[in-house]
């Protein structure tokens, strides 16, 4: 299914949902519209009962996300009034990624800056290609970072490296990146889309409802609100049937066959 006039694709294959950013031309990075067709392409995944992970990734080999599209700025952000709706669109579509009951996976392979960054950190797990870059170029342009943006990045990396990132502006290597805890495993560009699927298929050996939960209850631990909504999908695991198919598979030594409900 194509997006913003395709530079925005979601597509099935097998247990893997994957969403393009398929803007190559231009390094990947993300228009308005794409930002606004992002919820309505994760639902689509989310909503298949086939799909066990949603991928996020670039087209081409260049580029993850290199940023907003500067070149809408002059229209879309040129003062604090039309920044607002503009904000609106970004924080929608990064919430849909960080709702979502599925396991997300960012999959990096190069440039990951600015919007590239906002929209990796919104993935519940980030695995990246050697020599991939990282950065938040907000203060070489001078514009403010948002707070839901920061916040998330904060709680990734801690407030020192974070405020280093804004500070500096400077490209964080990959290694850098997996030390600051922002990215989860560096491996060789020739092995990434392979260990990504290797990532999913372990996925694919456990039980929806308890990933769902346990999402859940990592959101709670950083807003309180959600607390009864995390408590409440840990007890449906508890009546679920899976959970007793996972007793029933380990007491007679078989794996278990998961159906989500």
């Amino acid at each position: 299914m194509e997006y913003a006039s395709g530079r925005l694709i979601a597509a099935q294959e097998g247990p893997i949902g994957w969403i393009t950013f398929n803007q190559p031309e231009r390094l990947n990075a993300v228009r308005r519209d794409m930002w606004d067709e992002l919820p309505v392409a994760v639902a689509s995944l989310t909503s298949n009962p086939q799909i066990r992970a949603i991928v996020v990734k670039g087209a081409g080999d260049k580029a993850f996300i290199s940023g907003a599209d500067i070149a809408e700025f002059d229209v879309q952000r040129n003062n604090a009034a039309s920044n607002k709706p503009f904000t609106a669109a970004v924080t929608a579509a990064t919430a849909s990624l960080v709702e979502a009951p599925l396991p997300v996976i960012a999959m990096i392979n190069g440039f990951c800056i600015g919007g590239g960054m906002v929209i990796a950190s919104a993935c519940d797990i980030r695995i990246c290609a050697e020599g991939s870059r990282f950065g938040v170029p907000a203060g070489k342009l001078g514009l403010g970072y948002e707070l839901d943006n920061l916040a998330r990045l904060q709680s990734i990396v801690g407030r020192g490296i974070a405020m280093e990132m804004l500070a500096t502006a400077r490209h964080f290597t990959a290694g850098e990146a997996l030390s600051a805890g922002f990215i989860n495993r560096v491996i060789a560009a020739n092995q990434l889309e392979a260990t990504v699927r290797d990532m999913v298929a372990m996925i694919t050996t456990t039980a929806p409802l308890s990933f769902a939960a346990a999402k859940l209850a990592s959101r709670a631990a950083a807003d309180p609100s959600l607390e009864a909504e995390a408590q409440r999908a840990i007890d449906v695991c508890f009546d679920s049937e899976d959970f007793q198919e996972g007793r029933a598979a380990f007491s007679e030594r078989r794996a278990p066959v998961f159906v989500g409900r």
